[in-house]
């Protein structure tokens, strides 16, 4: 195992460990996470069904990355996908 690729493990147990905390402290976060997530999840999906009915390609599906980006930023985490997908174009 390389030394890159043992702080990345190391940063993600940590983050994973402040976040069972934080969750046990507050479970209401656990929730909004899941709203979020799903809100997310839900625009994306309705966005790229409403490009496919126009004739419009979008490559941005639903994978672990986005679910992961939707849940932490919600729908704006969405639109930050959309607007990094738009600058493989330029």
């Amino acid at each position: 195992m390389s030394q890159n690729q043992m702080i990345l493990l190391f940063c993600c147990i940590a983050l994973g460990i402040y976040l069972l905390t934080y969750i046990k402290k507050r479970p209401a976060a656990l929730l909004a996470f899941v709203g979020r997530g799903a809100a997310g999840l839900l625009y994306l999906h309705l966005f790229n069904s409403f490009c496919i009915a126009r004739g419009v390609a979008t490559s941005l599906g639903i994978n672990p990355v986005t679910a992961l980006l939707s849940a932490i930023l919600g729908i704006p985490g969405v639109i930050l996908a959309y607007g990094a997908n738009l600058l493989r174009f330029f």
